[in-house]
């Protein structure tokens, strides 16, 4: 996971000049947070659930990738089913991690169950990885 977080934290840097905070002082259930007129991301890295952290990274990334313009900080948030933004974000972040997942996979080994297990992505999120898995496959 530490190659994919520095992947993202470089793609974030030199891409799309969004800032990266790292912290590890939160509490283990405070999500990471995004500041999108700052283009400030600030991730937990002693969130509770180790293997969410880069979607947490790659889902805030995605609020900034969006142009989203919220008036008062982002939380990552599982319960956010039906928010649009949220949503758009989620996609957003799947695209950014499935490049490390398919990676050095064969096409018949690529399983959606397993990349969200992989990265502890909600259930709610299944069919939005379906999509985006097949996105890939037919390029």
């Amino acid at each position: 996971m530490d190659e994919i977080m520095t992947a993202l934290m470089n793609q974030a840097f030199l891409k799309y000049k969004i800032r990266i905070i790292l912290s590890s002082e939160a509490d283990p259930y405070t999500p990471s947070v995004t500041h999108t007129e700052s283009r400030t991301i600030i991730i937990n890295t002693n969130f509770h659930d180790k293997k969410q952290i880069p979607l947490q990274m790659a889902h805030e990334m995605g609020h900034i990738i969006n142009g989203d313009q919220a008036t008062q900080p982002v939380y990552f948030s599982m319960m956010q089913t039906d928010y649009p933004m949220e949503l758009e974000a989620n996609r957003t972040a799947i695209k950014l991690l499935l490049p490390f997942y398919l990676r050095d996979k064969d096409v018949e080994n690529v399983n959606s169950q397993e990349f969200m297990d992989t990265f502890s992505v909600p259930t709610h999120l299944e069919n939005i990885v379906k999509e985006e898995i097949s996105g890939m496959l037919a390029k």
